[in-house]
């Protein structure tokens, strides 16, 4: 009967529906519709960081402000278990990076992407990579490659945050990455991809190594930073 099967579908539906990890109600897709448009309203004014470039060559690149409900995002997904978030976030960014257009984005050509990687301890605490989980989404929508075996880190640091000052932060990060003896030594191109940029001492330390071994940073791609105020 038609109205039996009708029924049923409805049922199953509402049954294996998905809760939406943020506030558990049902979602159509990884985030409800409501906890999307919150996230969504901390989506930064500008991609393209002008006001706070690596360096002169090296451009970032911020979806979003760490702030609000991005802010509490990123937290249900690195202590809640939660790494669906970043790959609904990732669809995020990728779109917002095929739409940019700026004379400062890298050409395609030939240019990998590298994850930010956690030490062997954190990784095997929490399971799972936030950065490389969307380095690896993103990647798949924008038809560029991932590398995340390129850099490791060798070094189990502290948190940034829990570091008071830069000569602490340096200290804390100083030889904290290396590249792998194994890999093709001959000049590749590459843009970084973390999930929060804040003093930018990781990433920094990540150029340097990078550097030493032939690799050249064409841009910095992250999921969020602080909204500083001048």
């Amino acid at each position: 009967m038609k109205w039996f099967d009708s029924l049923a579908n409805t049922i199953t539906n509402s049954l294996w529906q998905p809760n939406c990890p943020l506030c558990k109600r049902p979602a159509d897709r990884i985030l409800c519709k409501d906890c999307d448009r919150q996230i969504a309203a901390y989506q930064s004014p500008d991609f393209l960081q002008k006001d706070y470039p690596i360096t002169p060559e090296i451009p970032l690149y911020s979806w979003g402000i760490y702030d609000g409900a991005l802010k509490r995002a990123i937290a249900a997904c690195k202590y809640d278990q939660h790494p669906e978030i970043m790959e609904a976030i990732a669809e995020k960014i990728a779109d917002t990076w095929k739409r940019s257009a700026n004379t400062k984005k890298p050409s395609l050509k030939k240019i990998s992407v590298i994850p930010i990687p956690l030490h062997a301890t954190k990784l095997k605490s929490r399971g799972f990579n936030q950065a490389e989980l969307m380095a690896r989404r993103f990647c798949n929508l924008t038809a560029m490659p991932c590398k995340p075996l390129l850099l490791q880190r060798v070094k189990d640091t502290k948190a940034q945050m829990q570091t008071k000052s830069k000569q602490e932060r340096e200290e804390n990060l100083s030889k904290a990455f290396t590249v792998p003896s194994n890999r093709s030594s001959s000049q590749q191109d590459v843009i970084l991809f973390d999930d929060i940029y804040t003093t930018g001492a990781t990433i920094r330390e990540a150029i340097a190594t990078l550097a030493a071994n032939n690799i050249k940073v064409k841009g910095v791609i992250v999921l969020a930073r602080p909204q500083f105020k001048g």
